[in-house]
């Protein structure tokens, strides 16, 4: 999968497409517990390494905080973030700022030092 343009198309078998995934959270239970449970889906906006920008169809608030955009990796080595193509695979999801969202490197987390982060998996939805 080769990135043809900055923002949710991506050569995907030589053509231009979404990517569309669904998010489904597992932890913190609170969160999980206050949302009713329902998985959330969006768009893949940016693709660098094994993390993924996905900016959710459904913005969300809990505890105080806007929850638009979320940086998605791979909870484990074995199973990388690509595998998604083929099932639900686990994931670290981590809530970040529109600012950042739309900046040179989106799924940069290096400033991250904790909150606003959930674990759950990640699949490919159908295509929008």
């Amino acid at each position: 999968m080769a990135i043809v343009g900055y923002r949710r198309m991506f050569e995907i078998h030589g053509e231009n497409k979404s990517i569309k995934v669904k998010l489904q959270l597992s932890d913190p239970w609170e969160m999980g517990e206050a949302l009713g449970w329902q998985p959330f889906t969006g768009l893949v906006s940016d693709l660098t390494g094994d993390s993924w920008l996905v900016e959710l169809d459904e913005p969300f608030d809990y505890a105080g905080t806007r929850y638009q955009y979320m940086v998605i990796s791979a909870r484990h080595e074995s199973k990388p973030i690509t595998m998604a193509t083929s099932g639900a695979v686990p994931c670290n999801m981590i809530r970040t700022a529109a600012e950042r969202a739309v900046s040179d490197n989106p799924c940069d987390i290096s400033w991250w030092r904790g909150g606003h982060a959930m674990i759950g998996t990640v699949s490919l939805d159908a295509a929008p």
